[in-house]
């Protein structure tokens, strides 16, 4: 055989080798599509916002409010990302379910999420959420903020801060964060840094006592939460994403494991507040009951009381006075 037309033993021939290329760029072709069917809605100053629907009116509406969520947030906290989150708005069901199979369980369940990996928001439309549609963007949006801003951010302060900065903890959750402190008082704040729990009825304790957490952070030491947000705004001015063990060591002067116990003796003397609140509402729940009986009680009284007779009235003798003589 003439050497100019061998091929050594093994070779992959140039044909295979552009089908190969072909089929690579094919399949790369199909796990972006779905990106290229979004419509573009909005170019907000801090978002861009796109939806697999042509965009309307309530859209434009929710990405205008949005805008102004997003602001007072960064005002709040003193620093402000250059860059702009990607906000996908997905109406179909199981287009959503197709993008967060894979991921971790509770995300499955989930109306929203944050992949860290596309640096985008992916969130089901406001007709599939029961919940408050913007206080979710806005949760989401916190973990998209938290990981321009840190390295190595805890799982915790993520969930704390995206739930306690956007407002999703009512009076009734509240009350559930006290009554599971009393009942179960030991935290995993430290254990869950990077996991969420594995239960499914764990996940709302979870949540809730992150946010307490973070609030924790805020309310019982405000001087040290002022200058742990300096020092991330001085390190993002500078180009750079600060160690979030750096922020947090230097500006409380404790250990995370220190703060984790602390917090932990926190959320159980708070369990017992829980008692408090319990016992009152007992009180006005059973005080119409309670005055309803008094009443029937006091009725009763009455009724057994003898009667007594009555005194005889004296008898009015009328004098008819005498008419003086006229002249």
């Amino acid at each position: 055989m003439n050497a100019k037309h061998s091929r050594p033993e093994g070779a992959i021939p140039v044909w295979f080798r552009h089908y190969r290329r072909l089929c690579f760029a094919l399949l790369l072709g199909l796990m972006l599509a779905p990106l290229f069917a979004y419509h573009p809605v909005e170019s907000a100053p801090f978002h861009e916002l796109y939806s697999n629907r042509p965009p309307n009116n309530a859209d434009r509406a929710l990405s205008d409010h949005l805008t102004q969520k997003i602001g007072d947030l960064q005002m709040r906290f003193g620093v402000y990302p250059d860059a702009k989150v990607k906000i996908y708005i997905i109406y179909s069901e199981s287009e959503y379910q197709e993008l967060s199979q894979g991921k971790a369980r509770i995300v499955e369940f989930s109306d929203a999420f944050y992949s860290g990996s596309e640096k985008a928001i992916y969130t089901r439309s406001k007709d599939q959420v029961l919940e408050d549609y913007l206080k979710i963007l806005v949760h989401e949006y916190i973990h998209w903020y938290i990981d321009e801003l840190f390295i190595g951010a805890p799982l915790w302060f993520h969930e704390g801060m995206a739930t306690y900065s956007s407002d999703q903890v009512g009076y009734e959750k509240y009350l559930i964060y006290l009554r599971e402190s009393l009942i179960n008082p030991k935290s995993d704040l430290f254990r869950l840094g990077h996991k969420y729990p594995e239960e499914q009825a764990d996940w709302q304790r979870f949540y809730l006592s992150s946010a307490m957490a973070a609030r924790y952070m805020q309310d019982r030491y405000p001087d040290a939460w002022q200058g742990f947000w300096e020092r991330v705004a001085l390190s993002y001015r500078a180009g750079n994403r600060i160690r979030f063990s750096d922020a947090f060591i230097n500006s409380y002067r404790i250990t995370l494991w220190d703060f984790h116990t602390r917090f932990g003796k926190h959320s159980k003397r708070q369990g017992y507040l829980y008692l408090v609140i319990a016992f009152n509402s007992l009180i006005f729940a059973l005080l119409p009951f309670v005055m309803l009986i008094i009443a029937r009680k006091r009725r009763q009284r009455l009724k057994n009381l003898p009667d007594l007779p009555l005194e005889e009235e004296p008898e009015l003798t009328q004098e008819i006075p005498e008419t003086p003589d006229s002249t």
